[in-house]
């Protein structure tokens, strides 16, 4: 039984020497070629179920709210609302996260730089009340 196994696998190759080259040439790239399909479908599997979040002003402020934010967390928030919102769109909201961030234990130059360079600038129809947040912050 074995024998005629054996037998039946070794009649399924090549007699001649340079087709079983050609043979084994052929057998390799299709497997390598099978290989790298297969890990770019799963690789485009993974990706799809990762959808990537949106963070909203909720999520900035509960940022600016934590005693844990460090700078490099407080920097991303007001650079994140920069990108992402407007005062206009919720003013409540913005001149609190404004505060919180202004007035946080770990705040420092860096923050003010941007609050003053690129937040102002962009929200010149709420200058007086940025002003104020501003200098109470600094006063603190």
């Amino acid at each position: 039984m074995i024998e005629e196994i054996s037998d039946f696998l070794i009649s399924l190759l090549p007699s001649n020497a340079l087709i079983f080259i050609i043979y084994l040439v052929f057998i390799t790239v299709f497997s390598v070629l099978l290989i790298i399909l297969l890990s770019k479908k799963k690789n485009k599997s993974k990706n799809a179920q990762i959808p990537k979040k949106e963070l909203t002003i909720d999520d900035l402020l509960e940022i600016a709210k934590s005693k844990k934010s460090n700078i490099n967390d407080l920097k991303f928030a007001l650079e994140y609302f920069l990108n992402h919102f407007k005062i206009k769109d919720d003013e409540k909201k913005s001149f609190e996260l404004f505060e919180k961030i202004l007035n946080h234990k770990n705040r420092s130059k860096i923050l003010f730089n941007i609050y003053h360079g690129k937040i102002l600038p962009e929200n010149l129809e709420y200058k007086n009340k940025l002003d104020s947040i501003e200098k109470k912050a600094l006063n603190k």
